[in-house]
């Protein structure tokens, strides 16, 4: 065999090589996906089958993905299953509706072989008023966690993304202004302890929830109004939704949170975090790793995980 050929060979081979590489590279590369929003709640467009749509990105509780059955038809590529799931709001009413496996499912640029879903039922929500274009816009149906498989997910509501990871592609915390919670992923949908005034108190993640929200029930002497007893109405830390000392479960200080107060019925949390704190930080949702990563919203592009 000649130099040449020797030459031509090996370097045909390392041709080869690096476009493996670079077609790897390529594949592992996050998926940035914009984010629509409609009353500060964040929607996102998916492709299933045949059918276009735009979908609401629902944590609060364990949800693949939820499609009305117009939709489900359109997309020729979801089997229905004999099963069917029961579930309830926080007002307590009972909802049941058809299971289904859903194929061919895209988000961005990611491909989903198969998600498990179920037939999407309203709940909540006004026909008319500043709640009517929400209302119409949740009719379409909703994605959850369940849908993204091990992927972790960064949404960042400054810059009104979604960014989708690869598998085991987790993100680090190792740049200033990230914070890493112990994530926990339940029924009742993703959750962190946090200790409030002493206490530690349950909060699940919710991007379907319009506000935070904490059960009184749970404060005791930690509840902004008891803060605020005696102070002029004027004082701006006096806002009665404060919760001023919030820290994680191994007691590093997060800063004040502010929530509403609201009974929750018998929920088996204390309080959610909903548009109100996805505005003010950049979350990362590790769920196979239980981690959450936070960030202030305005940190620099230099600060990503």
């Amino acid at each position: 065999m000649g130099l040449r050929r020797i030459v031509n060979k090996r370097m045909g081979a390392f041709i080869i090589a690096a476009s493996a590489l670079s077609t790897v590279a390529a594949a592992a590369a996050p998926d940035v996906v914009p984010l629509t929003f409609i009353n500060n709640l964040p929607f996102v467009s998916i492709t299933v089958g045949a059918a276009s749509t735009r979908l609401m990105i629902d944590t609060g509780g364990q949800l693949g993905i939820s499609m009305p059955e117009a939709t489900v038809a359109k997309a020729g590529s979801v089997t229905m299953l004999d099963h069917r799931t029961k579930f309830h709001d926080l007002n307590g009413k009972v909802f049941e509706v058809q299971d289904f496996v859903a194929e061919r499912v895209v988000v961005g640029s990611t491909h989903f072989a198969k998600v498990n879903g179920r037939i999407h039922t309203e709940w909540g929500g006004a026909p008319e008023g500043p709640e009517a274009e929400l209302t119409r816009a949740r009719q379409a149906g909703a994605i959850g966690l369940d849908a993204f498989g091990d992927r972790p997910l960064m949404f960042d509501y400054g810059h009104r993304t979604l960014t989708i990871f690869a598998p085991g592609d987790a993100p680090q915390a190792g740049h200033s202004g990230w914070q890493q919670l112990q994530l926990d992923y339940g029924k009742e949908g993703p959750y962190v302890t946090l200790v409030v005034g002493g206490k530690p108190l349950k909060f699940v993640l919710d991007t379907g929830a319009s506000v935070n929200v904490v059960n009184p029930d749970a404060l005791g002497s930690a509840s902004g109004s008891a803060l605020c007893a005696g102070a002029p109405a004027s004082k701006q830390d006096c806002d009665p939704r404060l919760l001023p000392d919030v820290r994680d479960a191994g007691g590093r200080p997060l800063g004040a949170l502010k929530a509403e107060r609201a009974r929750l019925g018998g929920a088996p949390f204390d309080g959610l975090l909903g548009a109100a704190f996805f505005a003010e930080h950049r979350v990362v949702f590790d769920v196979a790793a239980h981690r959450l990563l936070i960030a202030p919203a305005n940190a620099g592009a230099d600060q990503a995980p």
